[in-house]
């Protein structure tokens, strides 16, 4: 056998050896990308919608990507569902499948986690969420408070974990926000936009209360 032929056979079966390693690499990320992990309950505490999806209360499960993992997908969930005007924060974007089933996703090729029901109820308290308030709050005209405004129409009231800040407190301080002229927040209150949180500065964590929509926001 000539050197030349031996060389160009010894070539094309390391170029082959290489090219099966690379598809298995490939194949390996790829199952990796799409493994999911099952997370384990998370209470939903009142009928809620995220943009298209529709998350009536009870227990859900949520499935999240290997890539996102179990704890930054509940974290997400309870960010979402606590968005005051439902627009996501870029990339993510969310997918109703039916009521009590949704998929969050961020495009690129990077993983997301899918949420479905499994049963249970609502009200009480959700450590990642805080607790419900009994009952609703009418807001009988729409009305600014700071840089929000509040149509008409109920509300639920939330205390979030660790906070000081008992239901009827809340009610109280909503309603003193809602008669205060030219819409002004009474100082020294603050609001977060994002999840329409409101807090004072000093003492941020045990003073919140926040104020949602009593059927979620689309």
């Amino acid at each position: 056998m000539s050197p030349v032929r031996a060389s160009r056979r010894r070539l094309s079966f390391f170029f082959s050896l290489a090219l099966v390693a690379g598809l298995a690499v490939l194949a390996f990320g790829s199952s990796s990308a799409v493994a999911k992990d099952s997370c384990p309950g998370f209470k939903v505490l009142h009928d809620d919608r995220i943009g298209s999806a529709e998350l009536p209360a009870g227990t859900y499960s949520v499935i999240a990507a290997e890539d996102l993992g179990c704890e930054a997908a509940s974290k997400l969930f309870t960010r979402f569902l606590q968005d005051w005007d439902g627009n996501l924060p870029r990339p993510w974007r969310v997918t109703g499948e039916g009521s009590g089933v949704a998929s969050f996703s961020r495009g690129g090729g990077m993983g997301g986690f899918t949420v479905r029901r499994t049963g249970g109820s609502g009200g009480g308290t959700n450590p990642e969420i805080g607790k419900l308030c009994p009952g609703t709050f009418t807001v009988n005209a729409g009305s600014d408070v700071g840089p929000l405004y509040f149509a008409k129409g109920q509300y639920l009231l939330y205390i979030p974990a660790r906070s000081g800040i008992t239901c009827r407190r809340a009610s109280v301080l909503f309603t003193r926000f809602l008669a205060a002229p030219g819409g002004m927040l009474p100082s020294p209150w603050r609001v977060l936009t994002q999840t329409a949180t409101f807090y004072k500065p000093a003492n941020p964590t045990r003073s919140a209360f926040r104020v949602e929509p009593e059927a979620g926001v689309s």
